[in-house]
């Protein structure tokens, strides 16, 4: 964005260049003229988003004198600076085309406001975009459809578009969680701590205010104490907060920070925009709950084989990452192939989804348990070493030898599961590598006594 200009024409140039010396305006190019030859040269020559003008051709009315600057810069905002609020000197300059009429005694606490407002639409690439051209600018929004790129894009576009000072994407997360917020996406902030400082501290405020169309509040309106003297709440004045409903019942929320208001034409424009944000979030949903299902097994309603290459890709590259352990169990119901024979299909179908409730209720929520194939389960634990995975995989076997299967179809079973582990990096450095030793460990079992768990053994290098 080229930087912006503004021309001020006043009588006393120190008092107004003391006002102007505010963070918000750093990167603003200000003209500032005592005489009208000067000034009116200038407006021949350049172009400026804002002037900011005292009279000081002596004699001219205030008709006259907004006449004489939009002669020469007709499209350009004109804020006139009165004396005294003369109700008739009022009305003539508005009528003559001023765009605002402030008045000397309260310079101090309007010039600045109404200089950010001004520049803020100047700067807004949404004060002036088509249709078409806006259609055209939300296009990376409405073709992206996973929800952390999303949210990235969103705020990305919201920058670009209105020249914001920082942003956050975020979602309240219930109390049981360690941090109350989950982040999406954030600019503007040195860091992900700075992030979640400033949303423990006005989260709460900025969910109250946040509404599904496009409204701008001031700063002030936040509860709590801002550190206005840091970037970059030091250059911001408004807040622009909004709620996005998703289908599923969830509430994401965003909020930037803005320089200053923005003009009708901008909100109408962005009003546009964060209907298509609201409607790719709600596809973005609906994307990740179809491919969800491609991961589910339809029996048991565990995750299936095809989930377990994203899951051990994901924790390879953590375990790379940080160092972190994770085991792999691969476990096999045994005879499993005599309850089809004697029972029959249905009761089968009955038992796997029992064995495998059962093994869900021996993990954590942040292990994995996948129905492989047939009466074949593997779990993934995270953080996990090979001796806490033997514990947890006797657990297990237990826990399934000790559990009365099929009870609700009038049948009293008893089975057993024979288990194989792996640990990585103890015993193998690769995905496939992992898997060979943990499935090679378990048919070590299933040859022995069954009903047992196994270790696999340590990779050998020649």
């Amino acid at each position: 964005m080229s930087t912006q200009r503004v021309l001020v024409l006043c009588h006393d140039v120190q008092k107004i260049g003391s006002l102007i010396q505010v963070p918000s305006l750093k990167d603003v190019h200000i003209s500032i003229f005592q005489d009208w030859e000067s000034s009116a040269a200038a407006l021949r020559k350049e172009h400026f988003s804002v002037i900011i003008a005292q009279i000081i051709v002596p004699n001219d009315s205030a008709a006259k004198f907004v006449s004489r600057i939009l002669s020469l810069a007709s499209k350009t905002p004109l804020v006139l600076v009165l004396a005294e609020n003369d109700g008739r000197s009022v009305l003539d300059a508005l009528k003559g085309g001023a765009s605002e009429i402030l008045f000397e005694e309260n310079l101090g606490d309007s010039l600045v406001a109404t200089l950010e407002k001004y520049l803020s639409s100047k700067g807004c690439m949404l004060h002036s975009m088509s249709i078409d051209g806006l259609f055209d600018f939300c296009i990376p929004i409405i073709t992206t459809t996973d929800m952390n790129l999303l949210a990235t894009t969103i705020l990305d576009k919201l920058r670009e578009a209105l020249g914001d000072s920082f942003g956050v994407f975020f979602k309240e997360d219930g109390e049981n969680n360690d941090e109350p917020y989950t982040i999406y996406s954030s600019v503007g902030f040195a860091n992900e701590d700075a992030v979640m400082f400033f949303l423990r501290n006005f989260g709460k405020s900025i969910i109250s205010q946040a509404v599904s169309s496009p409204i701008v509040i001031p700063m002030d309106r936040l509860d709590g104490d801002l550190p206005v003297g840091q970037w970059p709440f030091d250059v911001t004045r408004f807040l622009l907060p909004l709620r996005f409903d998703l289908e599923s019942g969830v509430s994401l929320y965003s909020v930037i920070g803005l320089h200053g208001a923005l003009d009708g034409g901008s909100i109408n424009n962005l009003v546009f925009l964060c209907r298509q944000a609201h409607l790719a979030l709600i596809n973005s949903e609906r994307s990740a709950q179809v491919q969800s299902l491609i991961y589910i097994d339809d029996l048991t309603k565990l995750h299936n084989f095809r989930y377990l290459n994203v899951v051990i890709d994901r924790e390879i590259k953590r375990s790379e990452r940080y160092r972190n352990l994770f085991s792999v169990l691969f476990m096999d119901i045994d005879f499993f192939k005599r309850v089809n024979d004697t029972h029959g299909h249905l009761v089968g179908s009955r038992v796997l989804q029992e064995v495998g409730a059962v093994l869900k209720s021996c993990v954590r929520d942040s292990d994995t348990v996948i129905r492989y194939g047939g009466d074949e389960f593997v779990v993934l634990l995270v953080d996990t070493s090979s001796e806490e995975a033997i514990f947890v995989a006797e657990r297990m076997r237990k826990a399934v030898e000790n559990e009365q299967l099929a009870q609700s179809m009038g049948i009293e079973m008893r089975l057993t599961v024979s288990i194989g582990v792996a640990s990585f990096p103890e015993h193998a450095t690769t995905k496939q590598h992992l898997l060979n030793l943990a499935d090679q460990a378990m048919y070590r079992g299933k040859e022995s006594t069954r009903n047992v768990v196994y270790l696999a053994q340590p990779q050998k290098f020649p």
